[in-house]
């Protein structure tokens, strides 16, 4: 009985080091929306951490994406963190995807927090290749950062990310 007492101790312990070392990337807005993408990178095969990516967004969160159709139309693309798991993780998984940030701006009063961070993103077979901007919602709520909303949308040639939103190394035009 002690020796069990002991092994749930330090499972115990274990635990709460485990949980403390994934939040605290959600004490930071760099941090939350940093992580996001870093759950969603990974090589061709690799599996995804569906769960850790789950307890960054509220339940009631959305992953929005306007894109540009062949007739250069746009569409809007509205899922549930469920749906973009069921839906997308497969390809992740399949074909490989690393997304990096490029730019990041932040807007934020009194608990909630609008970003707009720039990203270049890729899979790993080599079809498809974009750059981009993820707008986030963000709330702070029970000392940490709550991914409410995500609204993405890719570049397109008729569009570019304005310098505003790019890092300095990642500018395109003269002055960087």
């Amino acid at each position: 009985m002690k020796n069990i007492v002991v092994l749930l101790f330090l499972i115990g312990i274990q635990f709460k080091a485990i949980c403390q070392i994934d939040t605290l990337s959600l004490k930071t807005i760099d941090g939350i929306t940093s992580k996001m993408i870093e759950l969603i990178s990974g090589d061709i095969g690799e599996d995804r951490n569906w769960e850790e990516y789950r307890n960054l967004f509220l339940p009631t969160a959305q992953k929005i994406s306007l894109v540009q159709t062949k007739e250069g139309k746009s569409k809007v693309r509205v899922m549930n963190l469920e749906e973009f798991v069921r839906k997308v993780g497969p390809f992740y998984s399949r074909d490989g995807f690393k997304e990096y940030a490029i730019g990041l701006t932040v807007n934020e009063f009194n608990g909630i927090a609008t970003v707009f961070q720039s990203y270049y993103c890729k899979n790993l077979i080599g079809t498809y290749e974009k750059r981009g901007i993820n707008s986030y919602q963000l709330v702070f709520l029970e000392n940490r950062w709550w991914i409410a909303n995500t609204l993405f949308t890719p570049e397109t040639e008729e569009s570019k990310i304005p310098d505003k939103y790019l890092f300095k190394k990642y500018k395109v035009t003269e002055g960087k």
